[in-house]
């Protein structure tokens, strides 16, 4: 569970970098009007996609935790208030990738340079996501090993004392068996 102190920091945060993101968009604006390349505009193009995908992040916790919220929580905005600010910044996210994209195509003149660098975005986003998965799983079968190991031990000692005991009742059995046999003699 998600204490409420993380729960603040992260919607701070993601507004902060919804800012950033906000400022560093324009500055590419004003480089695009004033005729700047798209790589006299690098630094605030690093700037803006390192802000908008920290918005980006934060604007899904903040979804995950609208969803669920904290224990001990309550939230003094209503939910109307935290759904438009969502949605707004998520709406302004759009809208600037698609003015951005419109930027290098017709002020910038580089068309294919947007969706080169989207492409291979999510190319690295989606790689990210599969060695993500693949460390999980790599763990849950750790995970499973080392059960399936003491599930191993465990039937071990099991049938080691199933063994013992039937040892010992074979034995009292013959034991009984000699005992009947001398009393009669």
């Amino acid at each position: 569970m998600i204490e409420v102190a993380t729960a603040l920091m992260v919607i701070k945060g993601a507004k902060a970098a919804f800012d950033v993101a906000k400022e560093a968009f324009d500055e590419i604006r004003e480089c695009a009007e004033a005729g700047k390349s798209a790589h006299e505009s690098l630094g605030a193009l690093t700037s803006f996609f390192s802000s908008a995908g920290k918005a980006e992040e934060g604007i899904a916790h903040a979804k995950e935790l609208q969803e669920n919220p904290p224990e001990g929580h309550e939230d003094t905005r209503s939910d109307y208030e935290i759904v438009i600010e969502m949605m707004v910044a998520e709406r302004q996210l759009k809208q600037f990738y698609k003015d951005l994209k419109e930027m290098f195509i017709y002020q910038f003149q580089e068309p294919g340079l947007y969706d080169e660098f989207m492409g291979r975005l999510e190319k690295l986003r989606a790689d990210r996501r599969q060695r993500e998965v693949d460390h999980r799983l790599h763990l849950k079968a750790l995970e499973m090993a080392a059960r399936r190991e003491k599930a191993k031990k465990v039937q071990f000692i099991q049938d080691m004392f199933a063994i013992a005991l039937g040892g010992i009742v074979s034995i009292l059995i013959i034991i009984g068996i000699i005992w009947m046999f001398t009393l009669g003699d």
